[in-house]
């Protein structure tokens, strides 16, 4: 009985993970940027958010959030955006980015649990969310072009 026991732990430990990534629907995508000066920044893998309710809850409630990920928000064309980080306890950059895959406008660590708005300097189509303090250590600015590694789906 106790080696049953010891095997269904097991099991479910190993299903955690899937079951945790279906519960968040993650879909990701590589991200990466090309600065410039034709270096590239290290690529991070983002949680895909096409739909206005995934995009409304963003990174709200979370409470870690590794280097190497981040968040991109998938809109169906440029148009002026503006986030927030109502219920978001991590420090976050922001980065805009249009449909040409110019990065427009980057917002580096907006401070958590705020309600003020911080709207892009260009219409955009993209948002990537990543941890506080990545686009300055990347060099990352506005005229950087970003890669993106996998299929990008069509926002709402």
């Amino acid at each position: 009985e106790n080696s049953l026991v010891k095997l269904k732990l097991i099991f479910c430990l190993l299903l955690l993970p899937l079951f945790v990534s279906c519960q968040q629907g993650a879909k990701a995508i590589e991200v990466g940027f090309v600065l410039p000066n034709g270096s590239k920044t290290p690529t991070v893998s983002a949680e895909v958010v096409e739909t206005y309710a995934k995009r409304a809850q963003g990174l709200m409630y979370r409470k870690e959030l590794s280097p190497d990920l981040g968040m991109l928000f998938v809109f169906s064309g440029d148009a002026p955006r503006s986030f927030w980080m109502k219920n978001t306890y991590l420090e976050l950059d922001m980065i805009f980015i249009n449909s040409e895959g110019e990065v427009v406008t980057v917002l580096e660590r907006a401070e958590p649990l705020t309600e003020t708005p911080r709207p892009s300097a260009e219409p955009a189509m993209f948002v990537l969310e990543v941890l506080g303090g990545s686009a300055e250590q990347w060099g990352l600015r506005a005229g950087a072009r970003a890669e993106f590694f996998g299929k990008l789906p069509d926002g709402e």
